[in-house]
């Protein structure tokens, strides 16, 4: 069974059938609509999808998050961009995404995007950043960059696996099965790295913590 909008969110998908009975059938009610359940959510086949102009909308919108999120996973200044901008034209470019999913797309396929530029094969095609035609709508902010993001140096200082299991699973919370899928990864692998990960971190920012605290005392 095929996952409708490109397996968006989870490749888990059960199908309801909400065909009319014979009696609601002789008395005009009942409806032949399929419906499609993500994480408990029923949505209907024949929703609204997101046009161009939503999606650029949402790039605009939600400009901070997305860079973000893609220097987050990158920990690369022009990755983040390239990355931003790949997403960019992969959404617009996208006919059968629903409305309700439209941000939620939006942010999996710069993850998408983020893995194939990092962790993908060497020989990732020129993305063109100075590009007008896509600069014009994706405008970026003043401090994008990574000295933006001093209080993430303990995420940005993780290795390439260990930094996209914990953006994805902790940051983004994603199951340990949608990122292992993501990432070509055993859950097995993902979740013993998120265990691990998720302990280093925490402990980093507590040391970076008392540090700052210890330095105020001083001051």
């Amino acid at each position: 069974m095929q996952p409708a909008v490109y397996g968006l969110l989870s490749t888990y998908e059960e199908r309801e059938s909400t065909a009319a009975t014979p009696a609601q059938k002789r008395s005009g009610k009942g409806s032949d609509v399929t419906r499609v359940r993500w994480f408990g959510k029923t949505l209907s086949e024949r929703c609204e999808y997101a046009r161009k102009d939503e999606f650029v909308s949402v790039f605009d919108c939600e400009r901070a998050g997305l860079q973000r999120l893609a220097l987050l996973l990158t920990a690369n200044s022009e990755a983040a961009k390239r990355c931003l901008i790949c997403a960019f034209r992969e959404c617009i470019a996208s006919s059968s995404v629903s409305k309700e999913w439209i941000l939620s797309w939006t942010r999996r396929t710069v993850i998408r995007n983020a893995i194939s530029l990092v962790m993908g094969p060497g020989d990732q095609s020129f993305v063109n950043t100075n590009d007008d035609a896509d600069n014009g709508l994706i405008a970026t902010s003043p401090d994008d960059s990574l000295g933006a993001f001093a209080e993430s140096e303990s995420i940005l200082d993780l290795p390439e696996f260990e930094r996209f299991v914990f953006v994805i699973c902790v940051l983004e919370r994603y199951s340990i099965h949608d990122c292992a899928l993501l990432l070509g990864k055993s859950p097995r692998e993902v979740n013993e790295v998120r265990h691990r990960v998720g302990n280093q971190v925490g402990q980093n920012d507590e040391l970076g913590n008392s540090s700052q605290r210890f330095e105020s005392r001083e001051l």
